[in-house]
């Protein structure tokens, strides 16, 4: 619904105070006909050191919970359609202790729900025209002063 969910949660995960606080991180978008092994996958070569493919016959999600045991790990879930999705995805990951989290974005109120463990879902909006103005100014024109022909229309848009 293009309310910046992704966008926020991708700046969190690169942000250099934040990433510096986790041993292990993963990034996974997942889309509704997704398969619940090419995902564990996805997610355990990037926290493993291995940049080889796990064989078709080893328990994916075993190895996961061995390579996250014990450390502190942060795991985005990018785009989770349904709770059955979310239940199946975070199975194999050892109870979130020694600070570790998983962010989860979703288009569905119920999904965000459901994945609630420690802190309450953040319900975005759509911004009023005159905050994504000023957002606008500030991204394109940071700390200089916006020509007085934009600012006109700014003022014509909020």
């Amino acid at each position: 619904r293009g309310l910046g969910k992704t966008t926020l949660a991708y700046k969190v995960y690169n942000d250099k105070s934040v990433s510096s606080q986790f041993d292990l991180r993963a990034w996974c978008t997942v889309d509704q006909g997704y398969d619940d092994k090419k995902l564990l996958d996805t997610i355990f070569s990037q926290v493993s050191d291995s940049d080889s493919k796990l064989s078709e016959n080893i328990d994916v999600a075993d190895k996961l919970r061995k390579q996250l045991f014990g450390k502190r790990y942060l795991i985005v879930l990018d785009d989770v359609w349904d709770t059955t999705t979310w239940d199946e995805l975070t199975r194999p990951f050892p109870e979130a202790k020694k600070g570790s989290r998983i962010i989860l974005t979703t288009r569905e109120k119920e999904v965000a729900l459901h994945g609630k463990l420690n802190t309450d879902p953040l319900d975005l909006r759509l911004l009023r025209p005159d905050e994504s103005w000023e957002l606008l100014e500030k991204r394109a024109f940071g700390n200089e002063i916006c020509p007085d022909e934009l600012l006109d229309v700014g003022k014509e848009i909020a």
